[in-house]
């Protein structure tokens, strides 16, 4: 189920974001991720719009978004690779219409779940906090495609 967070979920939703870092990204220092829990949990999901992922009443993952800009996205990696992420981001979709975020180059996987998703490159920039290069990646609704299948079915 997906649903509004709590400011209850915020410990777990730190711990996910932590444990999927390290992991996701080897060419960043853990100390680099540990260093930033406090401001995770006080500063940036609190000023986010967060959706959490929630089996069985624990937190799996989340999406926090800021206008149409995905700022995180994670699942816990014992969840990872069970739809999670991808229902995070369609649900994200269905609310924004236009997405668009920012991945480390070297975190082909995912890159590859984003291109899959439907999202594409558009360009690329250098990371401030970690001096990484990053892919910026956009999605758009496509109206013309719905509109042109709204058409096909007016007339059948």
């Amino acid at each position: 189920m997906i649903r509004t967070y709590r400011e209850t979920d915020l410990e777990e939703m730190v711990r996910i974001w932590y444990e999927a870092s390290v992991i996701a990204h080897p060419f960043v220092p853990a100390s680099f991720w540990a260093s930033h829990k406090s401001a995770m949990k006080e500063k940036y999901l609190p000023l986010a719009e967060n959706y959490v992922f929630e089996q069985e009443g624990k937190v799996t993952g989340f999406i926090s978004l800021v206008g149409e800009k995905v700022c995180a996205i994670f699942v816990a990696p014992e969840m990872q690779g069970g739809g999670i992420g991808k229902a995070l981001l369609e649900h994200a979709k269905l609310l924004k219409g236009r997405l668009s975020l920012k991945v480390y180059r070297d975190n082909k996987k995912a890159i590859l779940f984003y291109e899959k998703s439907g999202l594409r490159a558009v360009g690329e920039e250098v990371d401030e906090h970690t001096d990484c290069l990053q892919v910026l990646m956009e999605w758009e609704i496509s109206y013309l495609g719905f509109k042109t299948l709204m058409h096909e079915d007016f007339d059948a």
